[in-house]
């Protein structure tokens, strides 16, 4: 009888092994194919927003500039607007510190146990 009980465990347990490793397998490929999607929108959304700059620098020609000075505009402006997100992106990242917080816990900890020793004072 105990013969069977622990039969019957371990066939559950694997059932449950079975079960999880065929859940895993379906969210890894539904988690593929929405980062494929995901992908593919970005991508497109990128092309959208080139297609709004060219049709920005045609509106700037029919306000009487030449068409290159109309794309010179445009490019001024991506220009612009890439140094002014680059100097914002610079200041965050001088902000960011690695494990200082840990460095000090750890040392903090060391310290105490090492105070707590015998002998150690």
């Amino acid at each position: 009888m105990i013969n069977s009980i622990k039969d019957d465990l371990t066939s559950l347990v694997n059932s449950h092994i079975e079960l999880a490793q065929a859940e895993a397998k379906e969210s890894v490929g539904r988690i593929a194919k929405s980062s494929g999607l995901f992908i593919t929108a970005i991508a497109m959304l990128n092309l959208a927003i080139v297609f709004v700059f060219i049709a920005a620098a045609y509106y700037i020609n029919t306000l009487g500039f030449e068409l290159w000075v109309s794309f010179l505009f445009v490019v001024g402006g991506l220009t612009f607007g890439a140094v002014f997100l680059g100097l914002l992106a610079k200041r965050q990242a001088s902000k960011i510190t690695f494990g200082t917080k840990t460095a000090k816990s750890v040392t903090d900890t060391v310290n105490t146990i090492s105070n707590l020793r015998p002998g150690s004072k």
